[in-house]
């Protein structure tokens, strides 16, 4: 075989991944730096935005504890009364000047100080006396004087001698100024908390200074150096703006200066990086990836041209050869095939001779064939018509059938899928809740025994709030766990609310919204759950913020709760488990979230407000992790000029009524000797509602299917039967029932079930079923359902 071959394709295709190789490492090298250089510079810029948003919610932080600390009356008579009483309205001042001291350990000291600029009253410190500090003369004192709540610049306190800044604010006394509290800030702490992270930088760091141009501090604890004259003019660049960014040469070194001005203070956040030196490893890495390309590419083309001719040039020859002795009518040779596993070319050359073969014996009757041929399209000619329009119409009905059949089999399939889910929905509901009803009822009847101050009563409670939890647990196992909240105390949501409602807070946010009209719908049997108070009413009070802020126009604000039992995974915003919940739902009439946006919301640092105007992204971010800590789930609705609903679901518990519960069955739903028959066909079911309704002081007879059922009401006369809905693969509680009322007409019954209400239950209850309660049941509510059907009877 000519060596054209290799020329026409193995030498321009190493040519071609050479010069694609050639030119992608052009344009790494182009590109790579101008590329990391720009995300470098992104990357710096986030993160002096974010510093300078964390620092003034920082700041705006300790400016709300002072003007909230500002409105106690004894701070207030401290200033304004005299004599014995005013005596005693000092005293009071300095114990709740250090109580707040204690509470807020960012507060090196707090004071309480006259319009003279003479301490009243202050927390304690380990600075000079009170009474040999006089503040008349501080700019920032003269400001709160004058109306304002302000923030210092840094300077040496008088109360420690170090380096602070203060934060103050007026005191009213029925519409005028009577005095000034502060709060001093070591500015030490300031130092630690917002530029202690940046140490890690490698080649940068991070400072702040005011508007002087003075440095305050460094993350490099450099501040003496930046403060000389060679900074002087990155200083004054730095001043001139509000933010922005520069570069400039230091020592040789291009660096980048990225900065932003505080919003509640003059003082400007400040990154400098060394973007020589960050980007130096590029460089290297480049180096390394030309010189690998280069090896890559060698071993790539020895292999290829090594293969090329092995399994292709090669056996082409081969092929070529006996070719040859075919054309010139030799039709004996035939090619020898490669040892190993066959490949296409292996086929083509299996092919060839059969080929060959086919060839030799096709030429001797070829002349008969021709002639047979002339007489078949003769009479082929004859029927073309009729038989093209026969193929198209079969073609047709083909298409047609094909079309439907593959429609049948996907309905067929789709159906399969939705019974398949159905039934293990169904099975998984139904049984779980029947074996939960031990671990639930056991525990409820063993507390009805044992005395008040049995020791047994705190693990049978643990057991039982277990066994309710467990549905819930169960639809969850493959979520991953979160941080957890470490106080765990019974709470209940509605007393949470009320203290809100009552709370300064909320009536602080009314007076900025006069216009909101806010409804409650509290249940008044409302569960309890375990969690914590603080972080819940934390919760709340975000929901109910966000709700008024999205309403400028004033609005309604609806707060719900209720008991909720789900049989079954709900899917809404986020999967809700399967279990009991407590549900908290508020609803707003605001301007709505759009839908791109709905996905975010709980994102930190997230917020469709307005800069400037309220919060920090921060608010929705606390409620998601509060209710993932309690191990809870959230739904979100919202439309757009409509409003917006929020629901959040809390697993239950029973603590702290156990006690009260337990004392009053026995009087409450104690039986009179009433004869019950129990229908289930689960044995333990039977077991649990036999040994509960003994213990009520009835008689019990039970029966483990339908049909024994029907036979045993065949029998003798029930005062009650207590019926399960799904009763294995026999008669369900619908049809048992309908043959019950036949023996024994209007036959008292209460259904029973691990299921929500369905259309089945729904008609029992048509024809005569009292009542419906779900599984697992706990004995008030299967006490107070058989005594009032009792009743009713």
């Amino acid at each position: 075989m000519r060596p054209g071959l290799s020329r026409k394709i193995l030498f321009p295709t190493l040519a071609i991944i050479a010069l694609g190789l050639l030119a992608v490492l052009v344009m790494e090298h182009l590109n790579a730096r101008s590329i990391v250089r720009q995300e470098l510079v992104k990357r710096i810029d986030r993160e002096v935005t974010l510093s300078t948003k964390l620092i003034d919610s920082w700041l705006q932080a300790r400016v709300i504890d002072l003007m909230a600390w500002s409105r106690q009356e004894v701070l207030v008579e401290a200033l304004t009364e005299g004599g014995y009483y005013g005596q005693s309205a000092r005293e009071g001042a300095r114990e709740l000047l250090a109580t707040l001291k204690t509470g807020y350990q960012q507060y090196e000291s707090i004071f309480l100080a006259n319009l003279q600029g003479q301490i009243v009253a202050t927390s304690p410190h380990s600075g000079p006396t009170a009474s040999t500090i006089a503040l008349a003369d501080r700019p920032y004192f003269q400001q709160a004087v004058l109306g304002k709540t302000v923030i210092s610049n840094v300077i040496v306190s008088r109360f420690s001698d170090h380096k602070s800044f203060i934060v103050a604010t007026p005191l009213l006394a029925q519409g005028r100024i009577v005095g000034v509290l502060g709060g001093v800030i070591d500015f030490k702490l300031f130092k630690a908390l917002f530029l202690e992270d940046f140490k890690v930088k490698q080649y940068g760091y991070a400072f702040i200074m005011d508007s002087d141009q003075q440095v305050l501090g460094s993350s490099r604890d450099n501040e003496t150096d930046l403060a000389e004259s060679e900074y002087q003019e990155i200083r004054r660049r730095i001043g001139g703006a509000p933010q922005g960014m520069f570069s400039h040469d230091n020592s040789g070194r291009e660096m980048l200066s990225v900065f932003h001005q505080l919003g509640r203070t003059d003082w400007i956040f400040v990154i400098n990086q060394s973007l020589d030196d960050t980007l130096q490893p590029l460089s290297r890495i480049i180096r390394l990836n030309t010189v690998g390309a280069i090896v890559v590419l060698l071993l790539l083309s020895a292999i290829i041209v090594f293969l090329f001719r092995q399994l292709i040039i090669q056996r082409l020859q081969d092929m070529l050869k006996v070719t040859m002795t075919v054309r010139e009518g030799d039709f004996s040779q035939r090619m020898a095939l490669p040892s190993g596993s066959p490949d296409e070319i292996t086929e083509l050359m299996v092919s060839f001779n059969r080929m060959i073969e086919q060839l030799d014996k096709t030429v001797g009757d070829l002349s008969a064939e021709i002639e047979v041929r002339k007489k078949t399209e003769a009479a082929l000619a004859h029927h073309q018509g009729n038989l093209e329009k026969i193929i198209e119409q079969r073609s047709l009905a083909l298409q047609k059938e094909i079309g439907e059949r593959q429609r049948t089999e996907e309905r067929l399939v789709r159906a399969e899928k939705l019974e398949m889910i159905g039934t293990l929905a169904g099975g998984v509901a139904h049984d779980l809740n029947n074996i939960l009803s031990g671990i639930v009822s056991y525990p409820d009847l063993l507390l009805l025994k044992l005395p008040p101050d049995s020791p047994l009563h705190l693990p049978l409670r643990t057991i039982k709030e277990s066994g309710e939890k467990a549905a819930a647990i169960v639809q969850d196992l493959l979520t991953l766990a979160r941080r957890g909240i470490k106080v765990r105390e019974p709470v209940n949501l509605n007393t949470l609310i009320t203290g809100y409602l009552n709370s300064p807070e909320f009536h602080l946010l009314q007076s900025h919204h006069p216009a909101l009209r806010v409804y409650t719908d509290c249940a008044p049997d409302l569960f309890n759950m375990l969690g914590s108070p603080v972080h819940l009413a934390k919760t709340i009070m975000n929901l109910i913020v966000n709700g008024a802020e999205a309403m400028d126009q004033g609005g309604e604000l609806h707060i719900r709760t209720e008991n909720r039992y789900v049989d079954s995974a709900l899917g809404r915003y986020e999967k809700v488990g399967q279990g009991e919940y407590v549900v908290l739902e508020i609803k707003d009439q605001g301007c709505g979230i759009d839908q791109d946006d709905l996905e975010k919301i709980f994102e930190p640092f997230y917020t469709s407000k307005k800069m400037g105007k309220s919060g920090t992204g921060l608010g929705m971010a606390v409620v998601w992790g509060t209710v993932k800590d309690h191990d809870g789930f959230i739904d979100c609705a919202s439309t757009l000029g409509i409003g917006t609903t929020f629901s959040l679901y809390f697993p239950v518990t029973t603590q702290s009524h156990v006690q009260e519960i337990q004392n009053a069955r026995k009087e409450e739903y104690r039986g009179h000797d009433e004869h019950i028959l129990v229908v289930d066909d689960i044995a333990e079911q039977r077991e649990i509602a036999t040994t509960i309704l003994t213990e009520l002081g009835y008689r019990v007879t039970t029966a483990a299917s339908g049909e024994e059922a029907i036979r045993l009401a065949g029998e003798q006369r029930f005062d009650l039967v207590l019926l399960d809905m799904i009763l294995g693969e026999g008669m369900d509680g619908l049809d048992t029932y309908r043959r019950i009322i036949e023996h024994a007409p209007g036959q008292a019954a209460i259904i029973t079930s691990g299921f929500s209400e369905t259309d089945r239950i729904a008609e029992a209850i048509r024809i005569g079923v009292g009542q419906y309660i779900k599984k697992p049941y706990m004995i008030s509510n299967l006490g107070r359902a058989i005594r009032n059907e009792l009743a009713r009877d």
